[in-house]
């Protein structure tokens, strides 16, 4: 009975810590866990209530259509990393200014989700999730030319084939999208890739891989990468938009 009377309390004590420690660790799981349709994603990194301070704060629009170049930005935040996952998965995404934006330019409509995980001092804010809808059909622009289409419709041959012009626009939009961290390595990239989509008519396009390049060292010569990959997607929207 002694035995009994010196071992009960400890059990119950101890038993009250289990249930303790299950509801504080469900209870942060649960914020740590996103479900996207049948996708469900967790992250098993404890939040701290507590810091009213931390935010995760993300902009983006509701819609876009194909080819339209859409940011989604997370500037506002006060967090020291970002990471992106993006449902369903897609390679029209870039993820610029250590990690803040994403640039989004989709080539097949469709709903995507992009969830956004950030930190501070190691601790993992509350997950955020942005839809953006992609439509299928552009609408019809209120303004025909900008001074860029102008510019890039100069360079151009007369007549140019708008087959070789799709083909440099995903060429352009490929390379902005594989993760160059140095502007040296992006131009090589491209103007190989273009030298080869180009085959042989590449004799035809060559004032306009000139003129682009002399357009860089003009307005770009200390631009960083980010302004790179923002203007080839730009190039891009602008190619596919020449008829």
């Amino acid at each position: 009975m002694k035995k009994f009377s010196v071992y009960f309390p400890i059990t119950i004590i101890f038993t009250a810590f289990l249930i303790a420690l299950f509801f504080f660790v469900n209870r942060n799981e649960e914020k740590n866990r996103i479900k996207i349709g049948d996708t469900e994603i967790t992250f098993e990194q404890e939040i701290d209530d507590g810091e009213t301070e931390m935010q995760l704060i993300v902009k983006a629009p509701e819609t876009c259509v194909i080819g339209e170049m859409v940011t989604i930005d997370a500037t506002a935040s006060n967090c020291d990393t970002f990471e992106w996952l993006v449902i369903p998965e897609t390679v029209d995404y870039r993820t610029i200014t250590n990690g803040q934006e994403t640039l989004f330019t989709s080539r097949v409509p469709g709903t995507y989700v992009f969830i956004i995980a950030g930190t501070r001092d190691g601790i993992l804010l509350p997950l955020k999730d942005i839809t953006i809808i992609v439509e299928g059909s552009a609408p019809v622009p209120v303004v025909v030319d900008d001074t860029f289409t102008i510019t890039v419709k100069s360079w151009l041959p007369p007549g140019a084939d708008p087959i070789i012009l799709e083909k440099l626009a995903k060429s352009f939009e490929r390379v902005a999208s594989a993760g160059h961290e140095e502007v040296s390595d992006l131009v090589k990239i491209t103007a190989l890739s273009n030298r080869g989509i180009l085959g042989s008519q590449l004799e035809l396009y060559k004032p306009f891989l000139i003129a682009f390049s002399v357009h860089l060292k003009t307005n770009y010569a200390e631009a960083t990468v980010d302004k790179h990959i923002e203007l080839w997607f730009n190039l891009a929207n602008v190619l596919r938009s020449i008829k």
